[in-house]
């Protein structure tokens, strides 16, 4: 009876305690938090390398960098130039500083974290199909040709906007607010070193903006929108000076959370549950904070026996009381954002030249939680609001 016993309960026993799609920084934080407590956990990341393809500014605060302990800083900034579609501007600037990282290294720092608390790692691995029952999850991928089957008890998807593991675990739900970006790296040194450029109207971007951001001998130069074109982006890079292109990156970002980011034995972190800032895009910081809820989760599933949809509840219920509050607001803002004219930015402009109200900005700007700011401006200059609700004709742009 001993070696046929053995042989049912092989059948049904996961080999991994879980099992992670993707390793960016949402993965990976998520791997490192559930190695350091002692699970074992494999990590499926589809790229030959952690990091490539860069799709990403990189622009973070401080909370990023103590959560990672990275050392991929390029550049230190603590202000911005904000550019009208008149071409005027002003610029803020703040005490606490913002980084500009090497994303790619950021990204392989962040998966150190993770494989030297154990997490296993394979690279060249695409997630084809996975599978769940009542006692396990089941992930068929392709790793250097060779067609392999994994099995874990409960599985994290941190594969990105396009995530296989949202299309096949969640069918039918999709993210309903996506923009998309295109970035290069140009081989031009901005002349400020300390701020970045935002670009707002409908020459740069359509609903959302542009920028360039200082690193070091290069410039990040990038646009995002609903729907992009050639001309938006190059409006931007001839003003830079037309730099030679090093790298060129792209792709969608969602900017709205999806509607549910558990299921039964699946998390969704990142960029894959559309858990992003959507005044900015950026998903690092958010991402981080996803994966580690996710991991505080799943802790809490093996220590009550429990990985059904609704006990992983908990895991939503974390992250939205972490940072749920500030996504939902920020969304709010931005769907008013991407339907001012060029004609409201333009006295927008004006009146945020008021010495009181960049005051306001400069002391509690946050890029992590820029709802805060927005809110102090509409208490002090209220008439802004205005030229958001009901937007001047345009006088500019197309």
């Amino acid at each position: 009876m001993g070696p046929v016993h053995w042989i049912v309960f092989s059948e049904v026993i996961p080999i991994y305690d879980f099992i992670i799609s993707g390793a960016g920084p949402a993965g990976s934080f998520a791997a490192y938090n559930l190695s350091l407590r002692g699970f074992k956990v494999l990590q499926l990341e589809e790229h030959s390398s952690v990091g490539k393809p860069v799709e990403c500014t990189g622009l973070v605060s401080r909370r990023v960098i103590e959560m990672s302990g990275t050392k991929s800083i390029v550049n230190r900034v603590h202000g911005a130039h904000i550019i009208f579609p008149d071409e005027n501007s002003i610029h803020i600037r703040k005490d606490e500083e913002s980084y500009v990282l090497e994303r790619d290294r950021f990204d392989q720092d962040v998966s150190g974290l993770a494989t030297g608390a154990g997490t296993e790692l394979k690279l060249k691995s695409t997630v084809l199909d996975i599978k769940v029952d009542e006692r396990k999850v089941t992930v068929k991928y392709r790793q250097n040709g060779n067609i392999r089957e994994e099995t874990a008890i409960a599985i994290i998807g941190a594969d990105g906007a396009n995530s296989i593991t949202r299309k096949i675990l969640f069918p039918g739900m999709r993210i309903q607010r996506m923009i998309s970006a295109y970035q290069i790296d140009g081989a031009k040194r901005m002349d400020d070193q300390d701020s970045v450029n935002v670009y707002l109207g409908s020459k740069f971007s359509r609903g959302f903006f542009g920028w360039a951001a200082p690193a070091e001998d290069l410039s990040r130069i990038g646009t995002a929108g609903f729907g992009l074109s050639r001309e938006k982006f190059m409006k931007i890079n001839e003003g830079m000076g037309d730099p030679s292109k090093i790298t060129i990156t792209g792709g969608p970002i969602p900017i709205s959370t999806l509607k549910r980011t558990y299921g039964n034995r699946v998390l969704l972190v990142g960029d894959a549950g559309g858990i992003v800032k959507p005044l900015s895009g950026g998903g690092i910081y958010t991402g981080m904070i996803s994966g580690q809820k996710a991991a505080e989760a799943l802790i809490k599933g093996f220590e009550h026996n429990d990985f059904s949809r609704s006990f992983l509840k908990t895991y939503e219920d974390m992250w939205k009381s972490y940072i749920g509050k500030e996504l939902r607001r920020d969304l709010k803002i931005q769907k008013m954002f991407a339907k001012i004219s060029d004609a409201s930015f333009v006295e927008l402009g004006r009146r945020l030249s008021n010495p009181k109200i960049r005051h306001i900005i400069n002391n509690l700007g946050d890029i992590d939680y820029p709802s805060r700011v927005v809110f102090n401006v509409l208490l002090r200059s209220p008439g802004i609001l205005r030229h958001v609700l009901f937007p001047v004709r345009d006088k500019f742009g197309e």
